[in-house]
C-alpha cells in the first residue's frame, strides 16, 4: 500500500490547474519557487549519492593493497562483499534522486506551460502578439527545456562537485604531488570552456528568436512571402553550435589523454623509486578515469544554466507583453 500510495502521488502534479504559478524574473528564482521543499530533499539524496560513490575508490585501493601484501582470502572476500554493497547502495539512491529530479522537472514544465496557456487564452479575446507562433513555440518546446533543467538544476551540481572534491581530498590525502598532478587535467579547460560556452549561448538566443519568428511568420494571416528561408538561417545556427559543441569535446578529450598519461608516468616513476606504492598509482589512474564523467556533467550543466537562463529570459520579456504581464512579479515561495 505504501509503495502503491508513493507511485500514485509521484504521478500527480503539485498543483492543480487552477493554481498557476506566478513567474519570477529570474531562474534560480524561478528554480526555487517551482520545486520547494522538494529542492532541498533532492540535494540531501543528492549529498547521500556523491558520498556512496566516492567510498569504492577506497576499498578498491584496500583490495589490490591486501593481495600484493598477500593478505588473506577471508579479507578480500570481505572486501569484495562491501564493494557490492557500496555499488548496490549507489545504484539504488541514484535512481530515487532521477525518478526525483524528474518529477521535480515536469511539475515545472506544467507550471511553464499553465502560465503561457493562460495568457494564450486571454490574448485571444483582447488581442495580442503572444497569440501566435511565439506562444506555441513556447508551450511545445521552451517550456520542456526550462523544465527539465530545473529538476537537477540543484542536485546535479551537488552530486557531481561534491564527488569531485571528495576525490581530490582522498588522492591529496595519498600523495599530494600526485594530486597536483591530477588537478593539471583540468586546468586548461578553465580557459577554453567558458570563452566557447558564451559562443554557443549566443547562438542559442539566436536560435529561438529565429523559431519565434518563423512561427509568427506561418500563422500569421497577412502573407508577405515564403517562410522557408528562415529555416535556412536555424540551419545555419544550428551547424555553427555543433561546430562549436564538437570542438569543445575534442579538447576536453585531449586534456583527459594527456592528463592521464602525466598521472601515469609521475606515479611510474615514483613507483621504481620507492617513494610510492603501485595500488596507490592504480588508484590514481582509476580516481583519474572516474573524474571525467562527473566533470563533463559539470561542464554540461553550467552550459544548460546559461542556455536555460538565455531561454527563461526570453518567455519572460515574451510574456510581459501579454494582456495583464505579470509574469515577473515577485512571488513567495510555497
Amino acid at each position: 500500500m505504501r509503495l502503491s500510495g508513493l507511485v500514485n502521488a509521484i504521478s500527480k502534479p503539485r498543483r492543480p490547474y487552477e493554481q498557476a504559478l506566478p513567474l519570477p524574473p529570474s531562474l534560480l528564482r524561478f528554480v526555487i519557487l517551482s520545486g520547494g521543499w522538494h529542492q532541498a530533499a533532492v540535494c540531501a539524496l543528492s549529498i547521500a549519492v556523491f558520498l556512496l560513490n566516492t567510498a569504492p575508490i577506497e576499498t578498491q585501493r584496500r583490495i589490490i593493497d591486501t593481495a600484493v601484501h598477500v593478505g588473506s582470502v577471508r579479507a578480500i572476500l570481505t572486501l569484495v562483499a562491501l564493494q557490492i554493497g557500496l555499488v548496490l547502495a549507489y545504484g539504488l539512491a541514484k535512481l530515487a534522486m532521477n525518478v526525483y529530479r524528474a518529477w521535480i522537472g515536469e511539475c515545472a514544465t506544467r507550471d511553464l506551460r499553465l502560465v503561457v496557456t493562460q495568457r494564450l487564452e486571454r490574448a485571444d479575446e483582447q488581442g495580442s502578439d503572444l497569440a501566435n507562433g511565439t506562444g506555441l513555440a513556447m508551450i511545445l518546446a521552451e517550456a520542456d527545456e526550462i523544465g527539465g533543467f530545473v529538476g537537477s538544476s540543484l542536485s546535479l551540481p551537488i552530486v557531481e562537485v561534491g564527488f569531485l572534491a571528495s576525490i581530490f581530498i582522498y588522492l591529496a590525502f595519498l600523495d599530494l604531488g600526485m594530486m597536483a598532478a591530477s588537478l593539471l587535467i583540468l586546468a586548461p579547460q578553465f580557459v577554453f570552456v567558458p570563452l566557447m560556452q558564451r559562443a554557443i549561448n549566443r547562438r542559442v538566443a539566436e536560435r529561438t528568436r529565429l523559431l519565434r519568428r518563423f512561427g509568427d511568420e506561418i500563422l500569421s494571416p497577412v502573407k508577405t512571402g515564403s517562410s522557408a528561408p528562415r529555416l535556412d538561417e536555424v540551419f545555419a545556427v544550428d551547424i555553427g553550435v555543433f561546430e562549436i559543441k564538437f570542438s569543445l569535446n575534442f579538447l576536453m578529450n585531449l586534456t583527459y589523454s594527456l592528463g592521464s598519461l602525466l598521472v601515469l608516468g609521475i606515479g611510474c616513476v615514483l613507483a621504481v623509486s620507492g617513494q610510492t606504492e603501485i595500488a596507490t598509482v592504480v588508484t590514481f589512474l582509476s580516481a583519474t578515469t572516474k573524474i571525467v564523467d562527473p566533470w563533463n556533467d559539470v561542464v554540461d550543466w553550467a552550459r544548460g544554466f546559461a542556455m536555460t537562463t538565455v531561454k527563461y529570459d526570453l518567455v519572460i520579456r515574451a510574456l510581459e507583453t501579454a494582456p495583464d504581464g505579470t509574469a515577473s512579479a515577485t512571488a513567495t515561495a510555497r
